[in-house]
């Protein structure tokens, strides 16, 4: 099964002094929150990417794991294209397993060569 959300804008927040996540990236479609992608320190065991469901809401999130020193291409890439999306193929399988592979995607299909920088 695949989820995908797209996003319009982002928030981003980099921690100092923790041995947990340590950036964080979180995606907004207009005021809603779509979902995140989580940075933890490089050679940390990073958790599947998965979706989350929080019991207050009806909605579902997509959350990405990443090695921080991914960043700066995500960052790169959230600067200079769009449209964006987090996409997400979860293994549903028996019951309701939410861990999958995800990633963050351009939208739509882009031209060769046409960033100018």
């Amino acid at each position: 099964m695949t989820t995908t959300k797209a996003f319009d804008s982002y928030e981003m927040q980099i921690a100092g002094g923790n041995s947990g996540r340590v950036g964080l990236v979180m995606c907004y479609q207009g005021a809603s929150f779509v979902g995140r992608i989580d940075f933890y320190p490089d050679g940390a065991t990073l958790s599947s990417d998965h979706l989350w469901h929080p019991s207050s809401r009806a909605v579902t999130y997509v959350v990405l794991q990443m090695p921080m020193s991914r960043f700066e291409v995500v960052a790169a890439t959230l600067r200079q294209e769009k449209p964006l999306q987090l996409y997400i193929d979860v293994d549903a399988g028996f019951g309701a397993a939410t861990n999958g592979r995800g990633c963050l995607k351009t939208g739509t299909r882009e031209p060769v060569g046409e960033f100018t920088g």
